[in-house]
C-alpha cells in the first residue's frame, strides 16, 4: 500500500508539473524539453512525497486489516499494539532507506541538470535578478550575466586586507573557464584594474590589461548548483563541504544547516508519520471507510508540511537553531501518536 500510495502521488506531480511546465514553452524549450525536465525530476517527487506515501499507505494497509477485525484477532491472540507498530514500520523502513539512497546518489545530481537544462532552454543565461554575489576569502565578486554556457560577463571583484579595507578593485568584461588536467582556472577577458590606497592621501592607479588567468575554487558546475539547487535538494555530504566552507570564510550557515537537518531528521519524520497511522487505526479511524482514511492521510500530511514549511524561514527569519525547526513537527506526530495509542488502551 505504501508503494501504490507513492506510485500515485508521484505520478499526481508528474502530470501537474508537465502541465505547469507546458505554460512556459518559449525559445528552445519545447515540450519535449518540458518532458525532459518532468522525468529528471521523478526522484525530487519520489524523495519529496515519501513520508506522505508512508502515512497513507500505512493508514490504508492496516485499515483495511481494521475492517475485516484481522486487527482484533491479533489483539486476542496477544499481540500488543506496539508489536503491529513495529510489523507496519518494517515494511516502512525497506523504503525509507531507499529514499535516503535515492535522496544521496540520484537527487542532487538529476536535479541540477533538470534545473539547468531548463534555463538553458529557456533563457540564454541563468542569472538571478540583480545579479549574483559571491565571497572567496577577502575576495567580493558581483556577476552580472552568468551564461548558458557557463561563461561570465560584466564581473567586478572587490579585493579586501584584513581589516575590511579596499585595496584593489576589478572590473572584467568576460571570463570563461579552462579545462587542465583534472583543475582549471578563468581565463579574464579585458580587465581594468584599480589600485586604491589606504593613506590619508588615497591614489588611485588604473591599469588596463588585456587577460589575467584566475584561480579559483569556483567551477561553472559550483556555480550552476549555487544558483539554481535548492539547500534540501543537495547531499548530505555536499551540504557538509559546503557548510564548512561557509563557515572557513565567515559566513552565514543557517539556510544550508535547515538543508542539512531536514535531510537527516527526514527518515524520523516519516517514521513519526508512521506512528500516528498506527494510532489512528486504533483510535478515531478505526471503524471508519477506506476513503476516509485516505482523507485523513491527506489533511494530516498537508498540515505536517505546512507547519515545516512555517518553522524552515521562521528560523532564517528569526534567528533561532534549525534543528529546532526540523525536530518540531516530529515532536508534534510524537506526542500525538503517544496519546492516541495510550487512549486506544
Amino acid at each position: 500500500m505504501i508503494v501504490l500510495a507513492s506510485v500515485g502521488l508521484v505520478s499526481l506531480f508528474v502530470v501537474f508539473t508537465f502541465l505547469e511546465q507546458m505554460e512556459d514553452l518559449t525559445n528552445d524549450y519545447t515540450a519535449f524539453a518540458a518532458f525532459r525536465y518532468v522525468t529528471y525530476s521523478i526522484p525530487r517527487f519520489y524523495y519529496d512525497t515519501l513520508p506522505f506515501a508512508v502515512l497513507i499507505g500505512c493508514l490504508t494497509g492496516l485499515g483495511s486489516l481494521s475492517s475485516s477485525s484481522e486487527l482484533i484477532v491479533m489483539r486476542s491472540a496477544g499481540i500488543s499494539t506496539w508489536q503491529i507498530f513495529w510489523s507496519a514500520t518494517k515494511p516502512a523502513v525497506v523504503l525509507i532507506v531507499l529514499g535516503v539512497l535515492v535522496g544521496e546518489l540520484v537527487l542532487p545530481d538529476f536535479e541540477r541538470t533538470a534545473r539547468v537544462t531548463r534555463e538553458k532552454d529557456m533563457t540564454d543565461d541563468i542569472t538571478p535578478r540583480g545579479g549574483f554575489w559571491y565571497r572567496e576569502s577577502d575576495i567580493y565578486m558581483h556577476f552580472n550575466t552568468i551564461t548558458d554556457n557557463g561563461g561570465l560577463e560584466d564581473i567586478n571583484q572587490y579585493y579586501m586586507d584584513a581589516d575590511r579595507g579596499l585595496i584593489q578593485s576589478r572590473w572584467v568584461e568576460s571570463a570563461t573557464y579552462q579545462e587542465q588536467e583534472g583543475t582549471g582556472y578563468w581565463l579574464l577577458n579585458n580587465v581594468v584594474v584599480t589600485h586604491h590606497s589606504n593613506s590619508d592621501n588615497p591614489v588611485e592607479t588604473i591599469e588596463h590589461i588585456d587577460q589575467v588567468v584566475w584561480h579559483t575554487d569556483l567551477t561553472p558546475q559550483i556555480l550552476n548548483t549555487e544558483i539554481l539547487v535548492q539547500p534540501n535538494k543537495m547531499s548530505m555530504l555536499e551540504l557538509y563541504r559546503k557548510i564548512g566552507h561557509m563557515q572557513s570564510q565567515e559566513l552565514n550557515t543557517d539556510k544550508f544547516e535547515l538543508g542539512l537537518w531536514s535531510k537527516l531528521l527526514q527518515p524520523i519524520a516519516s517514521l513519526s508519520l508512521v506512528f500516528v497511522a498506527v494510532s489512528f487505526i486504533f483510535g478515531p479511524l478505526r471503524g471508519t471507510t477506506m476513503g476516509l482514511r485516505v482523507v485523513t492521510g491527506l489533511i494530516v500530511g498537508i498540515l505536517f508540511k505546512f507547519v515545516q514549511d512555517l518553522l524552515s524561514p521562521a528560523s532564517l527569519v528569526f534567528g533561532f537553531s534549525p534543528v529546532i525547526a526540523t525536530l518540531i513537527p516530529i515532536l508534534i506526530c510524537v506526542w500525538l501518536g503517544t496519546y492516541l495509542m495510550r487512549r486506544a488502551k
